[in-house]
């Protein structure tokens, strides 16, 4: 797989560009009620963005979702899929130790980015720049999505000592000012079996004696938290943002993991691959609209269309993909069997 490549995509399938430009800031606006404690991890504006387009003016409409592990399609409605309940019910990196995620990011990051996403749709074109408030949207997406829980205990495994880390570049103004949160942790070891009771200035002493940190429900939220800042406030500031257009006839599907990125043929790097000059991106929006994003010392592929965002986000996804049309999701899934 290439991130990026234009070679299986016909002349009337490569993709309309516009260049932007993504930058980090706050927005505030009104709050997009949660759905009682189903959780998605991608929101359910951002679904509806890929919503059949028989059905986007319906009251309840669908989208295609292609189960990958049963290699059906079937239609569902976006309140019915991309949630696990209670997923965001801590609060996270929050200083409010009372507040939750799920009621932060519905007021903070989904209701304004709902609004940004709409005009965005609507106009076609991002003149002034990818809304700020749909840039943290994104930010949140690329952090939080369900397959991350597997992805960061993965990177948390494979990750050196803190002794042995290598600081690439200082942390983000107000890093140093972030309060420690002290609670008891979950290690695992070959012999020792579990303890259930490891205080937080524990873990990494009993890393070096080949204890494993089993990360839970908080940890999962801490890192979203963290994550989705250094997103903002490092990571995609130093990318080149392309919007892409769908031709007529032509769609872009999401996936359970709706921010992707990576090398040709890797797409589970960890998020500090993005410091890499090859690193490409690919967000898409809606069923007309995408972002490729890559670093202006590598340059972008000559031609992006549909199929080659299609092909990304298929062969990361872990779960799911849906899309527009009962076809293209059909293709997705032909990519991923094709590998």
């Amino acid at each position: 797989m290439t991130l990026a490549s234009g070679a299986d995509e016909k002349n009337s399938g490569t993709a309309t560009i516009d260049l932007i430009d993504c930058k980090p800031r706050v927005q505030r606006q009104r709050q997009n009620p949660a759905m009682a404690d189903r959780h998605h991890y991608v929101a359910q504006f951002h679904l509806r963005a890929f919503a059949d387009p028989e059905a986007a003016r319906t009251p309840d409409p669908w989208l295609w979702f292609g189960d990958l592990r049963r290699g059906t399609i079937k239609r569902r409605s976006p309140k019915n899929f991309a949630w696990s309940r209670g997923l965001f019910a801590g609060p996270g990196g929050l200083a409010n130790r009372d507040a939750t995620l799920e009621a932060f990011m519905a007021k903070e990051v989904e209701g304004p980015a709902a609004t940004s996403l709409r005009a965005l749709v609507n106009q076609g074109t991002a003149a002034n720049g990818i809304p700020p408030a749909l840039c943290r949207y994104l930010a949140w997406a690329a952090a939080r999505s369900l397959s991350m829980k597997t992805l960061y205990q993965n990177w948390s495994d494979n990750s050196p000592l803190m002794e042995e880390m290598h600081v690439a570049e200082p942390p983000p103004p107000g890093f140093a000012e972030m309060r420690d949160v002290y609670r008891v942790h979950r290690m695992e070891h070959a012999i020792h079996s579990v303890r259930e009771d490891v205080p937080s200035e524990q873990v990494e002493s009993m890393r070096s004696e080949g204890w494993r940190l089993l990360l839970g429900a908080d940890d999962f939220l801490e890192l979203v938290h963290l994550q989705a800042w250094y997103f903002q406030a490092r990571f995609f500031p130093r990318l080149q943002w392309l919007l892409l257009h769908a031709p007529d006839g032509k769609h872009f599907i999401l996936g359970d993991r709706p921010v992707v990125w990576g090398f040709a043929g890797r797409s589970d790097e960890p998020p500090r691959a993005l410091r890499n000059p090859l690193v490409q991106l690919a967000a898409p929006l809606s069923g007309s609209l995408a972002l490729f994003a890559h670093h202006a010392a590598s340059g972008r592929p000559e031609s992006i269309g549909p199929s080659d965002i299609n092909r990304i986000i298929a062969l990361a996804a872990h779960e799911w993909v849906a899309g527009p049309t009962e076809k293209v999701v059909g293709e997705a899934l032909s990519q991923r069997a094709d590998q």
